[in-house]
């Protein structure tokens, strides 16, 4: 589309696009200054985001009239980018695709809520197919903003919970010390994992195994024994997976938040993981424990894959990481949660019926797999392969190779096979004065309370006269530091 700069009749620049005018050709400046005062918010934002204002008059106003939000613009055409600079961001639509995915990686879920989006009204009508789109993609982004949201609120309670539960009933600890000197093969569930279970039992002191959490019933029944346990799940079914671990003195790692029962955690070497956000951070620091850095992920396997790049040096596969729903069953078998469903399956509520409810997509694991592909790590000449076979090589992860059995056989065929024990047993006492103190001074903590209550929130700050929301927060609060203190005081 053809942009024009020229003159308006008061001497201020207005802009042309394909012989439509972006901005009065008579007083351009005062226009802005009309759309700006004439703008109806339903609520004070964090941030106010124009939608291609073209040479950006209303900047200038916004700026005026609100001068503690922030302000962001979404251009159509690249021909504007010299009036960037009124705005705090900029989003160029014409740049790419996937403008939606761009939204949500500038901005949080509650950032996004708390945004208001305004178009100029000329670009509305001179680019409509463009801004029908744009338009969209934001209602998708808060569509999904409010979901997460939703699930963050519910899941932020259940976390904080296991958190205080983790630190009062850990028993033995372990520590990390030493870089990984060995290939690392990180063990998932997927269905893609059967045909390499066999090389895997066979070789598996070629590698340094971590096993994720759905795939221990599956390490069991094959005699596979990994190095290292990962789970990261805080739902209380992800415990299930949890119950063959009695059996074994094989570290486990996992973060204060995820969900174990305080029987087991007395019980397990624990290598304690630390993310770099969240009450459950806070907690462990002051806990004492000794921890491992690790990364908050939407999966145990992207978190699991992060931790070693992090403390490893060799090649790592990954194996059972599908990405895609299968025919059948979604996971390598046997699995603690499939067994448990079984119970159920009956002539009226048939296995079959179950199994084809499951291979539905719910629209995760695309959210996952576009993790992996999107996030390309610098390696320094090691690389990161997926186990799969030919069949399933459509379904790529980008910059992570996939690679067949005869293919990983040939790669792996000269590794050493000699194990070396790289855990350090740590001391830990849980200090239940220590943790009261903590309770105590953190009793009102607004932190805490937004982290637990993060929709309730953004609610507030569209109304912050809603007594009704603040009670709600209020009482809740309490309902939960109640909880927290049964927990300690049933551990001193």
């Amino acid at each position: 589309m053809e942009i024009i700069i020229q003159k308006s009749k008061n001497g201020e620049n207005t802009a042309i696009a394909d012989g439509h005018f972006l901005h009065s050709n008579y007083a351009p400046v005062k226009e802005a200054q009309r759309f700006v005062e004439n703008l109806t918010l339903p609520f004070i934002p964090k941030i106010i985001i124009l939608l291609e204002p073209a040479l950006s008059y209303a900047a200038d106003f916004l700026r005026s009239r609100f001068p503690n939000i922030k302000l962001g613009v979404i251009r159509y055409q690249k021909d504007f980018e010299e009036y960037n600079s009124k705005f705090d961001f900029v989003f160029n639509y014409f740049e790419s695709t996937n403008f939606e995915a761009r939204l949500e990686r500038r901005l949080n879920e509650e950032q996004l809520l708390s945004t208001l989006f305004f178009s100029w009204p000329a670009s509305s009508q001179i680019f409509k197919d463009t801004e029908n789109q744009v338009w969209k993609d934001i209602k998708a982004a808060l569509e999904r903003s409010k979901t997460l949201l939703i699930t963050r609120q519910y899941f932020e309670k259940k976390w904080l919970l296991n958190s205080f539960n983790f630190i009062a009933n850990i028993k033995h600890t372990v520590n990390l010390q030493n870089k990984i000197n060995k290939d690392l093969l990180i063990i998932a569930s997927g269905p893609s994992l059967k045909p390499f279970i066999n090389y895997i039992q066979e070789n598996q002191n070629k590698f340094f195994i971590i096993c994720l959490s759905s795939a221990i019933s599956v390490c069991f029944n094959y005699n596979i024994k990994p190095d290292l346990y990962m789970t990261t799940d805080g739902g209380f079914w992800a415990g299930e997976h949890l119950k063959k671990l009695y059996k074994t003195n094989i570290p486990v790692a996992m973060p204060a938040e995820a969900f174990c029962s305080k029987n087991l955690l007395c019980k397990l070497r624990v290598l304690p993981l630390i993310y770099d956000d969240g009450i459950s951070r806070e907690l462990t620091e002051v806990s004492g424990v000794t921890y491992q850095n690790a990364v908050r992920n939407g999966t145990v396997s992207g978190t699991a894959l992060l931790f070693a790049i992090e403390h490893s040096q060799k090649n790592i596969y990954m194996c059972g990481l599908d990405m895609a729903n299968q025919k059948g069953f979604q996971h390598t078998q046997p699995n603690e949660l499939e067994t448990n469903s079984a119970i159920s399956d009956c002539r009226i509520k048939t296995k079959e019926t179950r199994l084809a409810r499951s291979e539905l997509t719910t629209g995760s694991l695309d959210i996952y797999k576009n993790w992996f592909i999107s996030n390309q790590y610098n390696l320094n000449q090691r690389k990161v392969l997926r186990l799969i076979e030919n069949d399933d090589r459509k379904n790529s992860l980008g910059w992570i190779q996939d690679i067949n059995l005869k293919e990983f056989k040939q790669l792996s065929q000269n590794l050493s096979d000699t194990k070396d024990n790289i855990f350090t047993d740590t001391s830990y006492t849980f200090d239940s004065v220590k943790i009261k103190d903590f309770i105590t001074q953190n009793s009102n903590n607004q932190n805490w309370k937004h982290q637990l209550f993060p929709l309730d929130y953004v609610s507030l700050s569209h109304n912050n006269e809603n007594l009704e929301m603040q009670n709600k927060i209020e009482t809740e609060w309490k309902n939960l530091l109640k909880k927290i203190s049964g927990i300690v005081n049933e551990n001193i």
